[in-house]
């Protein structure tokens, strides 16, 4: 049975355009992801102090107009770096290691062939471009090794455009997937959003094109909370129930953990058990801060009691925030909790007499 990581990045040069029409609008998703960015602190340059400001977007403007002028640019090492007040500040994104922040096919399939994984999911976060052509190039390069996510730009996918470069990804470019980011909506101020009438024709595309979505919820925007974006994303999943979902990142347990119990929002288990949802388990990212590795207390077992729906609900992902090690980590996990992301293979889920599958391919 193939090992298939369901999170991985390939991406060329992050000071490139990427994609995107040129290099200005790709670093104006970058500053905005970096002024989300919670899971490494910000540092002071000249003493590598932690700081708790983090100067990159206005508060309490969310819009593009929020955007501050701090001389943000991609580093070098993994760093992204800005100026404010005479002094020099950076976020370490990605691994030190990462000296010209780009990560070609090449690299992913060495560590792969490394680590004993077959396939990985190539996800198409803003940060690192809009990379449906550069994942075909890489699918054709390596066939078999890459499954790859579309992209779109989230707060304009209603417009035809949107529409055609979704079809034509898909289509033309062979990716098998959507990725979605609720973060992508500053570009709008948030209206319209995802869940308004507007959108019936991109997400109808979807649904005739067979695809997955790969979502990604931040909270605390215009919104709402946490629980308020799974009050919009249940709207969602009662308008398009055939639509699979995955949650990328997983479920941010660590926001409804104590010291030793895993309380889920209802509304969250609710989904999971009655939905065609499915969440990754990507710990390394989402509490690298809470515990140093291992990540003994990873509170997966309470998890799963809690949804009742057992390991096929889940898929495993690295990411590559980290070192390899922690690759090496997620091929020793148990293959059956990585069945949802074996090729040509269907699985069930609770609400549904017959099964699915995620990806066609």
């Amino acid at each position: 049975m193939p090992i298939i990581d369901c999170h991985a990045h390939i991406f060329p040069p992050l000071s490139g355009p990427s994609g995107f029409e040129n290099a200005a609008a790709h670093l104006l998703y970058q500053q905005f992801s970096m002024h989300l960015h919670r899971n490494q602190p910000v540092r002071r340059l000249r003493d590598h102090a932690i700081v708790e400001e983090r100067h990159l977007w206005k508060e309490g403007d969310p819009s593009e107009t929020g955007r501050t002028r701090v001389n943000f640019r991609v580093g070098r090492c993994g760093r992204f770096e800005w100026e404010m007040e005479e002094e020099t500040f950076y976020l370490q994104f990605l691994p030190v290691g990462m000296e010209l922040m780009s990560c070609p096919a090449d690299m992913m399939v060495a560590h792969m062939d490394y680590t004993g994984v077959d396939v990985a999911v190539l996800q198409n976060d803003h940060i690192y471009g809009n990379l449906s052509r550069f994942f075909s190039l890489a699918i054709a390069k390596y066939p078999g090794r890459f499954i790859g996510l579309a992209g779109v730009e989230e707060a304009f996918a209603y417009r035809e455009d949107q529409i055609e470069g979704l079809r034509d990804g898909c289509e033309r470019l062979d990716m098998a997937g959507l990725y979605f980011t609720t973060s992508g909506f500053f570009r709008s101020g948030y209206r319209p959003y995802y869940t308004d009438p507007v959108y019936g024709d991109f997400w109808n595309e979807v649904r005739r094109l067979e695809i997955p979505v790969f979502w990604v919820f931040y909270g605390e925007s215009p919104a709402g909370t946490y629980s308020d974006e799974l009050r919009h994303f249940k709207e969602w999943l009662e308008r398009y129930p055939d639509i699979p979902s995955v949650l990328v990142h997983g479920m941010p347990t660590f926001s409804f953990a104590d010291a030793d119990q895993l309380r889920l929002p209802k509304l969250l288990v609710e989904i999971l058990r009655e939905h065609l949802v499915y969440a990754e388990v990507l710990y390394p990212i989402s509490c690298g801060r809470q515990m140093e590795y291992p990540y003994q207390r990873l509170p997966l077992e309470t998890g799963l009691r809690s949804i009742r729906r057992g390991p096929s609900a889940l898929g495993f992902g690295y990411a590559q925030r980290r070192e390899v090690l922690h690759l090496r980590a997620v091929a020793d996990v148990p293959v059956a909790a990585l069945r949802l992301y074996r090729p040509r293979r269907s699985l069930p889920h609770p609400r549904w007499k017959r099964p699915i599958t995620l990806f066609s391919q």
